[in-house]
């Protein structure tokens, strides 16, 4: 059959071409960000600490420790990242160095990275959208939302992004094509297992689209019956055989490391293998439940069974992820953390943004329920698994906002069911009316149009008066290269810096720092929003008492003008302020102070003596 955009030969398409066009286009696009990586950019705080773990592992750090040397904590610089987003990285910078060398070569992995990984997405979700019985228009439609909609989720597949999102969303694509497999394959029925596995060991951020494709494989067998039981029966095999695999291989091993919960860990692993041996054995020996409602109790016992282990193993992961974080940390640095914020903080602070990436999602939501309404034969059980995964990321995105990656994902194949069905109807009829309609629909289906709509809330853009443009955010000044060419030809100093900055001193330079923005060093978080939020005079004492011979400090940065606003009458607000104590003495022949990188030695009391 000879494909078009409305699944009928028209003037307005022929053939696949579209979907190529469409997405080269978008990769052309992304890969003029590249310029900036190899200018020196990098993206985030994230990036930058995986390019750092990327070049421990190069320079022979062991590959199940991940934690981070220079991290100069109470904690140890304990991390909890996985390996596999290194790889690619890694394989680029040890094969192209001794030609270009190694900062042409990072910067070149980390261009190609990401742009890779948005390629396969794509893919992915052209695969989704033609089980789903989307029409190619659809697909075309759904496309151009994500790259050229103002989509949020193509901003981790920019240049540079190399933290372990992107990561994420390739995974599950690729996994929730697979579940939605028409043939019903064994091989189907592997691929989603080893993908499941692959999400979990890189993030355990992915668990509820990972547990919603093990309740996709389960709705399947339940509503398909014995012809599914085979790829179940894989599916339990595979889940076990990965489950193994990625407990053993990626960091930090097989160890007593592994019993946590904010990554990877022995409940997880007792989870998959004690819910994948429960399947496989349903799906081989399962032939006497021969209705959907005795398929069903088995399934419910089986998940209840599997949940079960997982509490014995270690009942505190069924809690709250933050809970051993303290107040003061949480109030001072978690609640400032982008990706971190519920909708009602997104909301209180940034409304626009807000609106921007709510307003799509409750706009694909409704797509969703439309085209779960209007399935046709054969479709309700794909389209119900799609939305199940839809409102999963949804409910994710409302307790924080970095599951925006995953729900605008979901969202612009909604979007672009609703387009492509609009564009048909206004193909077939004409007239104003579908004109109109597929104008609305253009306007309300279009992350760009929300986006549009939330600036109309948010405050006029700050405008820097001699040169009349936009000014330069002061966390962007405060990470240029060019700002720290002189601290990376020192020899290594145990510097104490705010939080935020803390990533850009260890990928930049040499010295070591005494907190990083990553949870489980919350007693080194609790130290230094200590120092920042308490008085002055005592500052001095609780940094040396740390081991710190120099201060860092980048004043105008938002973490430290946030320290100001909580306490201001703490230390933070006396440097925002200009005013430096004596005993800061600055070794950097600076007298500019506002957004520039300032160094300073911390003067003792004997040698202020």
């Amino acid at each position: 059959m000879t494909s078009s955009y409305f699944g009928r030969e028209s003037a307005l398409g022929q053939g696949k071409w579209a979907l190529w066009l469409v997405g080269a286009l978008i990769l052309l696009g992304l890969g003029r960000h590249a310029l900036d990586i190899f200018a020196g950019v990098i993206p985030g705080n994230d990036d930058m600490m995986r390019l750092q773990q990327i070049r421990d592992l190069l320079n022979g750090q062991d590959w199940f420790d991940v934690d981070q040397s220079r991290f100069l904590n109470p904690e140890g610089g304990n991390m909890h990242w996985s390996r596999l987003p290194d790889l690619f990285v890694a394989a680029v910078i040890l094969l192209t160095s001794p030609l270009i060398g190694e900062a042409q070569a990072e910067a070149l992995g980390m261009s190609l990275w990401p742009p890779f990984l948005l390629g396969v997405t794509m893919a992915a979700l052209v695969v989704i959208m033609r089980r789903l019985g989307i029409q190619l228009a659809g697909q075309v439609a759904a496309l151009a939302l994500l790259g050229f909609g103002l989509s949020a989720a193509i901003y981790n597949f920019w240049p540079g992004r190399i933290d372990h999102h992107n990561l994420v969303v390739t995974l599950t694509m690729i996994g929730t094509a697979a579940a939605l497999s028409m043939t019903m394959s064994v091989r189907s029925g592997i691929l989603v297992a080893g993908c499941l596995v692959a999400m979990l060991s890189v993030a355990i951020e992915s668990l509820p689209y990972a547990g919603a494709l093990v309740l996709a494989m389960g709705l399947f067998w339940i509503v398909r019956g014995h012809t599914e039981a085979p790829r179940l029966a894989a599916f339990g095999a595979a889940l076990i055989g990965f489950a193994c695999l990625f407990y053993i291989a990626d960091a930090p091993g097989f160890s007593s490391r592994r019993m946590v919960c904010d990554a990877y860990g022995t409940s997880h692993f007792a989870g998959l293998v004690g819910g994948g041996a429960l399947l496989a054995f349903i799906g081989v020996f399962g032939g006497g439940l021969d209705t959907w409602q005795k398929r069903a109790g088995a399934g419910i016992a089986a998940g209840l069974v599997t949940l079960a282990l997982v509490y014995t193993v270690q009942p505190d992961c069924l809690g709250d992820p933050y809970a051993e974080v303290s107040d003061q940390a949480r109030v001072a640095w978690l609640e400032a953390v982008g990706e971190a914020k519920s909708i009602g903080r997104v909301w209180a602070e940034e409304p626009a943004d807000a609106v921007w990436k709510f307003g799509f999602i409750l706009a694909a939501l409704i797509a969703t329920g439309l085209m779960i309404r209007s399935a046709p034969a054969g479709q309700q059980a794909p389209r119900a698994v799609f939305g199940l995964l839809m409102l999963l990321s949804a409910a994710a995105t409302v307790w924080q906002i970095r599951g925006t990656t995953f729900s605008h994902v979901f969202g612009v194949v909604a979007a672009g069911w609703a387009l492509g069905l609009l564009a048909e109807t206004w193909w077939q009829k004409r007239g104003p009316g579908p004109m109109l309609a597929l104008f609305a629909g253009v306007i309300c289906l279009t992350p760009m149009s929300w986006n549009v709509l939330g600036q109309q809330l948010a405050p006029p853009v700050a405008l820097d008066p001699e040169t009349g443009e936009p000014k330069k955010a002061y966390n962007t000044i405060c990470r240029d290269k060019e700002a720290y060419a002189e601290l990376a030809d020192m020899e290594p100093l145990n510097l104490f810096t705010s939080i935020d900055v803390s990533t850009t001193v260890l990928v930049r330079t040499p010295h070591s720092v005494f907190a990083g923005p990553y949870h489980r060093n919350v007693q080194a978080i609790e130290n230094a929003t200590d120092v920042f939020l308490g008085p002055t005079e005592a500052a001095r004492d609780k940094i040396l008492a740390m081991g710190a011979t120099h201060m860092l400090y980048c004043r105008g940065l938002n973490e430290t003008a946030r320290y100001a606003r909580l306490a201001p009458d703490g230390f933070a607000a006396e440097m925002e302020a200009d005013r430096v104590p004596g005993w800061l003495t600055a070794v950097d022949g600076k007298s500019e102070t506002d957004g520039v990188v300032r160094l300073y030695a911390i003067v003792s009391d004997a040698e202020a003596e």
